[in-house]
């Protein structure tokens, strides 16, 4: 069991500070900026420039938890299953059908309970403020999903703490 942090590539990435955590959980090609023991990334290799990709590609994480296969050329590769539905009402946790957002980190929080028995788990860079591909109505749809985890997280004894001014903030301080 442990205390997680969970990296996404938003502003508030900065404020994150490496020590007394027992895993770092980064998405994408978070490695442009911190060296993180687990990768998680939802998106296939076309959905990022080339220079995003070549980061990605030259990462050497522990783990590189996707649901898409493409990525099983990697040796750290770690396969999941991503519900169809969005979780609106209530998020089931389910370490074989993880509920699934707009956004990486949301499913790298998954990763983070079940496959390192997160106790807590504290999000940096998850801001969403002028994010390039989320507009304000998909920002809506995230923060009642992260609601919804937290809720589901906290009920199995594990607390979501939120650094920076996101759209989360006022959800989770």
């Amino acid at each position: 069991m442990g205390i997680i942090s969970v990296l996404g590539l938003g502003p508030s990435k900065d404020l994150f500070k490496p020590e007394g955590f027992n895993k770092i959980i980064g998405v994408n090609d978070i490695w442009r900026f911190y060296k993180t023991d687990v990768i998680v990334c939802l998106d296939r290799e076309k959905a990022f420039t080339s220079e995003r990709l070549k980061v990605i590609n030259e990462s050497k994480p522990e783990a590189f938890y996707s649901q898409v296969v493409n990525w099983d050329k990697r040796d750290d590769f770690i396969k999941i299953n991503i519900s169809p539905g969005y979780p609106e009402k209530i998020c089931i946790l389910d370490r074989n059908l993880m509920a699934k957002s707009y956004c990486s980190p949301f499913v790298a929080c998954q990763v983070a309970f079940w496959y390192y028995e997160a106790i807590e788990i504290h999000l940096y860079g998850i801001d969403m403020i002028n994010h390039p591909h989320l507009n304000g109505t998909l920002c809506s749809k995230i923060k009642t999903h992260f609601k919804n985890l937290a809720a589901a997280l906290e009920e199995k004894g594990c607390k979501m703490i939120v650094h920076g001014k996101g759209i989360l903030t006022k959800h989770f301080t």
